[in-house]
Protein backbone atom coordinates (compact mmCIF):
# COMPACT_ATOMS: atom_id res chain seq x y z
CA UNK A 1 0.00 0.00 0.00
CA UNK A 2 1.15 3.37 -0.68
CA UNK A 3 0.69 7.03 0.26
CA UNK A 4 -2.10 7.69 -2.13
CA UNK A 5 -4.53 4.97 0.19
CA UNK A 6 -7.89 5.62 0.22
CA UNK A 7 -9.15 8.55 2.59
CA UNK A 8 -11.39 6.22 4.66
CA UNK A 9 -8.32 3.78 5.29
CA UNK A 10 -6.74 6.58 6.42
CA UNK A 11 -9.36 7.91 8.51
CA UNK A 12 -10.18 4.42 10.33
CA UNK A 13 -6.31 3.59 10.74
CA UNK A 14 -5.79 7.32 12.71
CA UNK A 15 -9.02 6.80 14.45
CA UNK A 16 -7.25 3.15 15.75
CA UNK A 17 -3.92 4.90 16.47
CA UNK A 18 -5.51 8.03 18.12
CA UNK A 19 -7.00 4.85 20.93
CA UNK A 20 -3.62 4.21 21.13
CA UNK A 21 -2.15 7.31 21.87
CA UNK A 22 -4.72 8.26 24.42
CA UNK A 23 -4.14 4.58 25.99
CA UNK A 24 -0.45 4.85 26.04
CA UNK A 25 0.35 8.51 26.02
CA UNK A 26 2.82 8.20 23.08
CA UNK A 27 2.33 8.98 19.15
CA UNK A 28 5.65 8.30 17.39
CA UNK A 29 6.08 4.56 18.77
CA UNK A 30 2.95 3.63 17.47
CA UNK A 31 2.77 6.15 14.27
CA UNK A 32 5.70 5.38 12.89
CA UNK A 33 5.76 1.58 12.25
CA UNK A 34 1.95 1.72 11.35
CA UNK A 35 3.08 4.43 8.27
CA UNK A 36 5.93 2.17 7.43
CA UNK A 37 4.18 -1.22 7.69
CA UNK A 38 0.34 -0.52 7.12
CA UNK A 39 0.81 1.99 4.39
CA UNK A 40 4.41 1.48 2.96
CA UNK A 41 6.10 4.66 3.74
CA UNK A 42 9.85 4.42 4.01
CA UNK A 43 11.61 5.12 7.00
CA UNK A 44 12.79 8.87 6.87
CA UNK A 45 8.83 9.62 5.55
CA UNK A 46 7.09 7.76 8.24
CA UNK A 47 9.37 9.70 10.85
CA UNK A 48 9.08 12.98 8.53
CA UNK A 49 5.04 12.46 8.73
CA UNK A 50 4.76 11.70 12.50
CA UNK A 51 6.92 14.89 13.33
CA UNK A 52 4.25 17.09 10.93
CA UNK A 53 1.60 15.14 12.89
CA UNK A 54 3.35 16.02 16.45
CA UNK A 55 2.91 20.09 14.84
CA UNK A 56 -0.82 19.93 14.43
CA UNK A 57 -3.08 20.42 17.78
CA UNK A 58 -4.78 17.11 16.75
CA UNK A 59 -3.03 15.78 20.47
CA UNK A 60 -5.37 17.92 22.68
CA UNK A 61 -8.36 15.59 22.32
CA UNK A 62 -6.30 12.69 24.00
CA UNK A 63 -4.64 15.68 26.32
CA UNK A 64 -8.38 17.19 27.33
CA UNK A 65 -8.69 13.68 30.06
CA UNK A 66 -5.20 14.19 31.62
CA UNK A 67 -5.49 17.77 31.98
CA UNK A 68 -9.10 17.31 33.53
CA UNK A 69 -7.34 14.51 36.13
CA UNK A 70 -4.38 16.56 36.31
CA UNK A 71 -1.93 14.35 35.39
CA UNK A 72 0.46 17.17 33.16
CA UNK A 73 3.63 18.37 34.50
CA UNK A 74 3.29 21.53 32.55
CA UNK A 75 6.71 23.22 33.32
CA UNK A 76 8.85 19.60 32.60
CA UNK A 77 6.24 19.36 29.29
CA UNK A 78 7.49 22.67 28.36
CA UNK A 79 11.36 22.77 29.38
CA UNK A 80 11.82 18.86 27.71
CA UNK A 81 9.36 20.57 24.78
CA UNK A 82 12.61 22.82 24.55
CA UNK A 83 15.32 20.40 24.77
CA UNK A 84 13.21 18.16 22.08
CA UNK A 85 13.16 21.13 19.90
CA UNK A 86 16.68 21.54 19.64
CA UNK A 87 17.99 18.36 20.12
CA UNK A 88 15.30 16.86 17.48
CA UNK A 89 17.02 19.30 15.12
CA UNK A 90 20.06 18.02 14.64
CA UNK A 91 18.86 14.20 15.04
CA UNK A 92 16.53 15.27 12.03
CA UNK A 93 19.45 16.49 10.22
CA UNK A 94 21.58 12.96 11.35
CA UNK A 95 18.47 10.77 10.06
CA UNK A 96 19.05 12.63 6.92
CA UNK A 97 22.48 11.01 6.18
CA UNK A 98 21.78 7.65 7.90
CA UNK A 99 21.89 4.85 5.44
CA UNK A 100 17.94 3.27 5.61
CA UNK A 101 18.77 -0.01 7.20
CA UNK A 102 20.85 1.56 10.16
CA UNK A 103 18.05 4.33 10.62
CA UNK A 104 15.17 1.20 10.76
CA UNK A 105 17.21 -0.82 13.18
CA UNK A 106 18.18 2.40 15.67
CA UNK A 107 14.41 3.25 15.72
CA UNK A 108 14.01 -0.52 16.87
CA UNK A 109 16.63 -0.80 18.89
CA UNK A 110 15.35 2.22 20.69
CA UNK A 111 11.47 1.13 21.06
CA UNK A 112 13.05 -2.40 22.31
CA UNK A 113 15.04 -0.97 24.72
CA UNK A 114 12.43 1.57 26.18
CA UNK A 115 9.82 -1.57 25.81
CA UNK A 116 12.03 -4.16 27.92
CA UNK A 117 12.77 -1.93 30.76
CA UNK A 118 9.60 -0.65 30.99
CA UNK A 119 8.26 -4.23 31.55
CA UNK A 120 10.75 -5.37 34.17
CA UNK A 121 9.96 -2.16 35.76
CA UNK A 122 6.53 -3.56 36.31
Amino acid sequence: MTAAAPAWLVLSVGALVGVFVGLVGTSGAVMIPTLVLVFGLSQLRAQGTALFLALLPVWIGPLLPYIRAGEVEWRMGLLLGAGLMVGGYFGGQWAQVLPMPVLRKVFAVVLVVVAVRMFLKG
